[in-house]
């Protein structure tokens, strides 16, 4: 799990970069659209990454119950990949809290908010999901410790 987190999280914050660059090249209207759908595409797939990662917990947490109920785990393992899951939870609505953040006051320049405050939350939210990224490679990698000492090979 951990080569394919790097590279969807490095492509998200790859595509939010130029989604932000481009939004700085925005004039009137011109180059509008482009920014517009990529800025959609982005949040999307700033939301897909962190409930892939979520997910990828979720099923992991279930393995260990499993493994605990029918196969008799101990339970501090069970208890440590629950801490572990539920810290992934809050990393991936933190990250989806500063892109639904930036696309509303996107869509709301003009209305009842300036640019510059779209302008702030995007460059926020790539330095943002940036460490949420690096906080949930760092869950990734305590779970393989966890997972290692309950399944020993061999």
């Amino acid at each position: 799990m951990i080569p394919s987190f790097l590279l969807l999280a490095i492509a998200n914050l790859l595509l939010l970069s130029l989604t932000a660059i481009l939004g700085l090249m925005v004039s009137g209207t011109e180059g509008f659209t482009r920014h517009f759908l990529l800025g959609v595409l982005s949040g999307m797939f700033t939301c897909f990454v962190h409930i892939i990662l979520f997910m990828y917990f979720v099923v992991q947490d279930k393995i260990m119950k499993q493994a605990h109920l029918h196969d008799g785990l101990a339970v501090a393992h069970v208890q440590e990949t629950d801490a572990i899951k539920s810290r992934a939870l809050r990393a991936s609505v933190a990250g989806f809290g500063t892109v639904l953040v930036t696309v509303a006051l996107g869509a709301a320049i003009g209305i009842l908010a300036p640019a510059e405050a779209h302008l702030v939350a995007a460059f926020a939210a790539i330095g943002i999901n940036g460490m949420l990224f690096m906080y949930q490679y760092t869950l990734l990698v305590r779970y393989r410790e966890v997972f290692a000492r309950a399944f020993p090979e061999g």
